[in-house]
């Protein structure tokens, strides 16, 4: 063998040698790298966990509505006593020791909401917006629907790695959870504050005929009897059935009255069929000898009766086949028909009047053109665009402009989020007969409208088997009724309907089925601080959205009770005159499934909280 073979062997086994190390340096820096990024992955979990905690149980900690810190990064800090940095630390602490006690894990959860809050990303924060690294430095743009967390970092040694002068790399997780809202259907409708709860009543402007506040079964009905008070004037709800309440009436000429009728006021009609005593069943009341007073020993109280129903109850009697007749003064105060108060019921706000208790939203909807057709194609499509809750911090008297910065004003073609809108009060006929039946000469083409049967989603007859429909005029439509969607046979209108800050449900269980959602006759209805002044040009804050079923069934009416013969819907040979619909307590209603994607929170209601960083 040659001297220039063996000079070969030996640099080859120089150079193995070297190259081996290189080898051994990366396949170490490998493994090192690959912990690393194994610790990484875990840390930005647990920091997703700990953001959607610090969110709270259906992101109830969101939106931020208290004090922020003024860091280098923004001013969008979190502070110490904020909920979302309670509960953030109290996960970490809890995942650092799993047994949630000792004097390690007590320390923890007392230290960690101040180092959260400090304004050193380098040790964690959490703040209100998406945190962003460039630049050298971090910055944070204030949003307070979104938390985020910048996780406390997690060293990880090297092994092998520290052949090459590796030691250790920090490792942390960076997170933003954002409460959204459902998307939703708006009918181009306001209530406003005061009354956007219980029955309420739209009607076309000035129409001709307008009825009285109080719209009783029967109301032509006449005879002599004088009815002057009642004794009590209320009851609290009877929740058990079982209540024996005793009444008296006072007054005159009762000698002779053979029933005694507790009536419900009709809502832009008049009202349902009275729930009554019958003396020529059984004895159910007395009179006394001059005819001057009425003792009833228990007023009704099954579940279709009187005690268990939050109302207003009017009393008139029966004589001759006739009940006692009753009117309204010019103040709107009922003559010759005492109210017997059970519960807190709601007020209906100027019941019957030429314009109604709520009117309508002036928004664009290209390609349309013309007030009535606009209207008319907000109403069958929906409205091409989100509505939303006015910030806080708006002008007090409830009106908005494009001079505040915080309005956002519908567009010509739109634009979501918009929270200033411009009404007109009442309702045109065009608008409702062309949305709601798609006829008259707003229709809007193609046999769009909005009570057009849904296909069978709704399952309301033949004993749940089937969609219920109707013919008004000449269309077919939807007739769902609000009580069908009750999940109890004793919930009534009147437990779905109230204020839940005067006395309506408060409970944490739904009495509503979420298949109340897939109902046409269901939407929602932005509600504004005031109310609109008639005529006027003034621009509205949206302060609220109440949720609502197109429905004239009275507060005693509950599941397997039929419709009436409009339910909701008033039409003359024209058209569509009067719409009436009940606004629901949103404790009654279950959580809205996410079925048509989310849009950006509306300020209340139902939050859904995603992680979205």
């Amino acid at each position: 063998m040659s001297r220039g073979a063996r000079n070969d062997r030996g640099a080859v086994a120089v150079m193995f040698a070297l190259l081996a190390v290189v080898f051994m340096s990366i396949a170490a820096m490998g493994v090192d790298l690959g912990n690393a990024w194994q610790e990484k992955r875990q840390v930005q979990a647990g920091s997703d966990l700990a953001t959607e905690a610090g969110a709270g149980i259906k992101g109830a900690n969101l939106p931020s509505n208290g004090t922020v810190n003024s860091c280098t990064y923004g001013a969008a800090g979190a502070v110490s006593t904020d909920q979302s940095v309670k509960d953030i630390a109290s996960y970490l602490a809890s995942q650092a020791y799993p047994s949630n006690t000792g004097p390690a894990y007590s320390s923890m959860l007392a230290n960690l909401p101040g180092q959260l809050t400090d304004c050193n990303m380098s040790n964690g924060e959490v703040v209100y917006g998406t945190p962003t690294f460039s630049g050298g430095a971090w910055h944070v743009t204030f949003n307070k629907n979104q938390l985020s967390l910048v996780a406390p970092p997690k060293t990880v040694d090297f092994g092998l790695a520290g052949i090459m002068g590796f030691h250790s790399v920090d490792v942390n997780g960076v997170s933003t959870v954002e409460i959204k809202s459902p998307k939703f259907s708006a009918l181009p409708f306001y209530a406003f504050s005061g009354c956007d709860y219980g029955p309420q009543t739209l009607q076309q402007p000035n129409n001709g005929h307008a009825a009285q506040n109080v719209m009783l079964y029967a109301p032509t009905d006449q005879n002599d009897a004088v009815l002057t008070n009642i004794t009590p004037i209320s009851y609290p709800v009877d929740t058990t059935g079982l209540a024996n309440e005793p009444l008296t009436i006072n007054g005159s000429n009762f000698t002779g009255v053979t029933k005694v009728g507790f009536f419900e006021p009709g809502n832009g009609v008049v009202g349902p069929q009275p729930v009554t005593l019958d003396n020529s069943v059984s004895t159910t009341f007395t009179i006394n000898p001059a005819g001057t007073q009425i003792n009833i020993p228990a007023i009704p109280n099954q579940t279709r009766g009187v005690a268990g129903v939050q109302e207003f109850w009017y009393i008139r009697v029966m004589k001759g086949g006739a009940w006692s007749t009753y009117s309204v003064d010019n103040n709107g105060n009922v003559q010759n028909s005492p109210v017997l108060s059970i519960g807190t019921p709601p007020l209906l706000c100027g019941q019957g009047s030429s314009q109604g208790n709520f009117g309508t939203l002036l928004l664009a909807h290209n390609p349309y053109t013309g007030q009535d057709n606009i209207g008319a194609a907000n109403v069958a499509l929906g409205l091409t665009n989100s509505l939303a809750v006015y910030p806080t911090g708006g002008p007090a008297d409830g009106t908005c402009s494009s001079a505040q910065t915080q309005t956002v004003l519908w567009g010509p073609n739109g634009t979501d989020g918009t929270n200033c809108v411009d009404t007109d009060t009442g309702m045109s006929s065009n608008v409702a007969t062309g949305g709601f039946l798609g006829k008259g000469p707003a229709a809007v083409p193609g046999n769009q409208y909005l009570l057009k049967p849904d296909g069978g989603k709704t399952k309301c007859a033949n004993n749940g088997t089937q969609e219920a429909t109707s013919v008004v005029l000449n269309q077919t439509v939807n007739n769902d009724t609000l009580t069908c969607f009750f999940l109890s046979s004793t919930t009534n209108v009147a437990d779905v309907d109230a204020d839940p800050t005067l006395g309506g449900y408060t409970g944490a269980t739904p009495l509503i089925s979420d298949n109340i959602y897939d109902s046409p006759r269901f939407a929602y209805v932005p509600v504004l601080k005031i109310q609109p002044a008639n005529g006027g040009s003034n621009k509205y804050q949206i302060v609220d959205f109440r949720a609502c079923f197109i429905t004239d069934q009275p507060p005693s009416a509950v599941k397997g009770d039929s419709p009436s013969a409009s339910n909701g819907l008033v039409t003359d040979g024209n058209g569509i005159t009067s719409l009436q619909v009940v606004f629901l307590n949103p404790n009654a209603l279950p959580n809205p499934p996410v079925k048509d994607g989310v849009i950006n929170y509306i300020g209340s209601g139902t939050k859904v909280p995603l992680l979205v960083n």
